[in-house]
């Protein structure tokens, strides 16, 4: 059932009454017409608007950037989640221009790709960890571009559906398995590592099983499907994250492989990679907090209590 207006779930993207294809279009529209150095000049405006018209979201960034980044005065929170709304106006026009054809309006580069080719060249799947923080969602994009091939992208299906069929044509040129749509999508990823490809996937959403973690001097969930998923194929975790750095340039950082360990106590197995790769997330949220996007309670708990084994979350 679709979240009321200005609803964040715990562990899911927050829902808005702006959530629709109208406003994706005249977003749009805007992208197609609007001169690329007036839209980088107006986007305060935009971000601004948004800043204003859902309060509920601002609130959430307020505390959580609080958390991360200590109590400021309210001047100060209110500067920072101003700026990160600005951030994510950005990255969002961004993405949306590149998936209308319009190319990559920034000055990409990726370090550490050797890292994920290595396994790759080897014809071993990999599982490519990201967080909803920079660029992220033009990673698939700029890994293409940079010669590591689009990632299959395992995410979760839009709550509206008429959404979810915009966004379908929108990312037609990209393989998507939508794991809140089928109990069989967690087989298809496993199928699709033991044939050698990348996968993608969230570490900042939950929507199955998940694991509590210390973040940032408090508890909060993480998914525990790509460390299932790492367990049941033998392929290394890999974290990716896109962050920005100045007004045009957009760069991938490759971190070290995580493998997950096979022994007797799978439970441990799964909370040993789980917590390396919450680390290094918890490295790029410090060092880019104006940049993380996560516009609920970061650490509310679930409604419901995960089950663990599951190897899905959401996008």
């Amino acid at each position: 059932m679709q979240q009321p207006p200005s609803v964040a779930q715990p562990g899911r993207a927050h829902r808005h009454r702006f959530e629709s294809p109208f406003w994706r279009k005249v977003m749009f529209a805007g992208l197609r017409t609007i001169p690329e150095s007036v839209q980088l000049a107006t986007m305060p405006l935009w971000a601004g608007i948004f800043y204003s018209l859902v309060p509920s979201a601002r609130r959430a960034v307020e505390a959580n950037l609080r958390q991360v980044m200590g109590p400021s005065p309210a001047t100060v929170a209110h500067a920072r989640s101003f700026r990160l709304f600005v951030n994510y106006a950005q990255s969002i026009a961004n993405m949306y221009t590149a998936y209308l054809g319009e190319g990559l309006r920034v000055e990409a580069r990726t370090d550490g790709r050797e890292k994920i080719l290595r396994f790759k060249d080897a014809g071993r799947g990999v599982i490519l960890a990201t967080g909803h923080l920079g660029y992220w969602s033009m990673g698939a994009f700029l890994l293409d571009e940079a010669g590591v091939g689009a990632p299959v992208m395992a995410m979760a299906e839009e709550p509206n559906a008429a959404t979810q069929e915009l966004e379908e044509r929108l990312r037609k040129r990209f393989t998507i398995v939508y794991t809140t749509g089928s109990p069989f999508a967690s087989l298809e990823l496993v199928s699709r590592l033991g044939r050698g490809e990348s996968v993608a996937m969230q570490i900042d959403r939950h929507t199955g099983a998940a694991i509590e973690l210390d973040f940032f001097g408090r508890k909060a969930w993480f998914p525990l499907g790509p460390a299932t998923l790492g367990r049941t194929t033998g392929a290394p975790i890999i974290p990716v994250f896109m962050v920005r750095e100045g007004l045009r340039g957009f760069v991938a950082r490759v971190e070290d492989p995580i493998i997950v360990a096979r022994t007797r106590d799978r439970a441990a197995d799964l909370r040993d990679a789980t917590e390396r790769l919450v680390r290094v997330y918890a490295s790029y949220v410090r060092r880019y907090p104006e940049q993380w996007f996560n516009f609920h309670d970061f650490w509310a708990p679930p409604r419901v209590h995960p089950v663990a084994g599951a190897a899905t979350q959401a996008g």
